[in-house]
């Protein structure tokens, strides 16, 4: 077999050797972005997180600074001066160049993936996922309606099967959503092979879900431009979140960009309440959209980090998927043994490569030292590689 180098939240109801892998020196991998007194980690008595793929830098002084300055706000329902949920899309639209009515939010991305299942899933078929994805909306669907969401293996390179995916939409498919870069395999899809699926499938019955939870991440020259299908009219939605590169993951702050037919029939699911997202987290979300450069260093630092986790995992002969996320999925013998035993390292991770991956293990990319950390605990492993 090809060697290749390569959920967030547990589903809620609705409502070499050590020494090869110490010597890699820290100024090889960007150590002007990896300052330590940049760092904005955990406390030092709680586990290294690597699980849910959060940013482990924490958001931006500008953001924490307004959430702290708006404090006073939190008897309030987000609604007021120009910290408003409405002020929030309209930043969203005029950043994307799509109108505000083509904007909605939620509580977190999840939601919104939830909102998916109860606007277009509850006639059989009509709903189609990868098998191996963040799979909430199909999973939603299958809790609360009686029949199952259409899903599809990935390829034998981990990749989503476009092909495939086309060949089982009928008439009856109303949804199908693809979550890029993906989640667990952190792969993303060519994104010509992307854009051209979307224009052949894309239709007033069928609307094509992207995922762009960690778009931001991406190499921008390998970023496929999905607004553009938006402006054109394409019946895409676009749904992502401040959770991941902008760091607040603990706010839920998530949106979703459509077609304004389809978001209104998005905002039926919600009452037009707009996921009654929390004072803190607009005004949070507000101010970092007002910050790009903040992502921007962090895409970078992250791209550092996740070189030196390549070059180490190579010389401890461990495979792993080549990924465009901040998370990396990487073989091993036994995933629930490697997870027990980063525990007595002070490290938690969670066995996510699915019931289709079983023998892989979905790390997220933390800090430069926890990382290096992550690395000392599994070179001590001698029974990992499969």
């Amino acid at each position: 077999m090809e060697t290749y180098r390569h959920n967030r939240r547990k589903f809620l109801q609705l409502g070499s050797t050590l020494a090869v892998a110490g010597s890699i020196a820290p100024i090889t991998y960007g150590a002007s972005l990896l300052e330590q007194n940049d760092f904005r980690t955990l406390e030092e008595k709680e586990p290294i997180r690597l699980f849910s793929n959060e940013n482990p830098y924490g958001p931006s002084k500008q953001v924490t600074n307004a959430i702290k300055e708006h404090t006073s706000r939190v008897n309030r329902y987000a609604s007021f001066n120009s910290y408003a949920t409405d002020e929030l899309k309209r930043k969203i639209a005029k950043q994307n160049g799509i109108n505000e009515d083509q904007v909605i939010l939620g509580h977190g991305s999840f939601e919104i993936l939830c909102m998916l299942t109860r606007a277009f899933g509850q006639e059989q078929d009509s709903i189609i996922v990868p098998a191996t994805t963040f799979n909430v909306t199909a999973a939603f669907a299958d809790r609360i309606f009686d029949h199952k969401a259409k899903r599809i293996l990935l390829t034998d390179a981990m990749d989503i099967d476009l092909k495939t995916t086309k060949s089982a939409i009928t008439k009856a498919t109303r949804l199908v959503y693809i979550c890029n870069p993906n989640n667990p395999t952190g792969k993303a899809l060519s994104a010509n092979d992307l854009l051209f699926f979307c224009k052949e499938v894309a239709s007033s019955n069928c609307t094509v879900a992207i995922d762009e939870a960690y778009v931001e991440l991406m190499d921008p020259k390998k970023k496929p431009d999905t607004i553009k299908l938006l402006r054109e009219k394409y019946n895409v939605l676009i749904i992502r979140t401040f959770s991941k590169a902008y760091g607040l993951a603990g706010l839920r702050v998530g949106y979703a960009m459509g077609l304004s037919e389809t978001i209104a029939k998005l905002n039926h699911e919600f009452y037009n309440f707009d996921g009654l997202i929390s004072n803190p987290g607009v005004v949070a979300a507000i101010t970092a959209l007002e910050d790009p450069s903040y992502v921007n260093e962090y895409q970078k630092k992250n791209s550092e980090v996740k070189k030196y986790m390549e070059d180490s995992l190579d010389d401890l002969g461990l495979q792993y998927v080549k990924s465009d996320t901040n998370f990396m999925l990487i073989e091993v013998k036994d995933v629930k043994r490697l997870k027990e035993e980063l525990k007595t390292f002070g490290i938690a991770i969670f066995p996510s490569g699915g019931k289709h991956y079983p023998t892989w293990a979905r790390i997220s990319i933390g800090t430069f030292p926890q990382m290096q950390s992550f690395i000392k605990a599994v070179s001590t492993m001698n029974w990992l590689k499969v």
